[in-house]
């Protein structure tokens, strides 16, 4: 683990990201662009760029994408055991997604993945915005300074430091170009059990 905050506050709540981060990354943002017929910037931002049957159609194929990925999809190594821990030591934690919500849930439902608060694309504002993260530490009742966002994508950094919260960056072969802007950096999910926190875990 790597820290910018010296030292880094304890955290009493985690939110993940999802594709990428809990998960190892499926979609193909390169293929899917060109089946939509868009330009190379952030897909959901380009899909607003569209007219009503062009950003229908593009609509479709984006769903289908993450459909596809989502039913295929395989956990990052150490994310089953890291939620488990967080949860043995009672610290909540949550998954902000740009994807849709049915997406999520097949994940979720299919990993028997356990969190206490999630959200995707349909029911907020999507990262980079700091709004999800905010909605998120207050469903979770923690203070953003004490709630850490963990991804592996700039929109998590810039939305989990927009609202106060601790941004970790889940680094991997292409997201070096990122790493200086994250408060945390760490080379796998596991390094998340050594962060300084408020465990609420009952003693004997």
């Amino acid at each position: 683990m790597q820290s910018r905050r010296h030292p880094p506050p304890a955290a009493e709540a985690f939110i993940f990201d999802l594709d990428g981060t809990l998960t190892i990354p499926q979609l193909d943002f390169e293929a899917i662009r060109e089946e939509m017929g868009i330009a190379g910037g952030p897909i959901l931002e380009e899909l607003k760029r569209l007219d009503v049957e062009a950003a229908a159609l593009a609509w479709d194929v984006l769903e289908s994408h993450e459909e596809r990925a989502a039913r295929t999809a395989t956990l990052q190594p150490g994310a089953r055991q890291v939620l488990t821990e967080l949860r043995r030591r009672r610290l909540p934690t949550a998954i902000l997604t740009r994807n849709s919500r049915r997406s999520l849930d097949t994940v979720l439902h299919r990993h028997r993945i356990g969190v206490d608060k999630s959200l995707s694309r349909e029911e907020a504002p999507v990262k980079p915005s700091p709004e999800p993260v905010l909605i998120l530490c207050e469903e979770l009742g923690v203070p953003p300074e004490k709630t850490y966002v963990t991804g592996d994508y700039i929109f998590d950094i810039q939305s989990a430091r927009s609202a106060g919260a601790v941004s970790v960056l889940l680094m991997n072969p292409k997201n070096s170009m990122f790493s200086e802007q994250a408060d945390l950096k760490i080379s796998n999910l596991m390094e998340i059990l050594d962060f300084p926190n408020r465990s609420r875990e009952k003693t004997a």
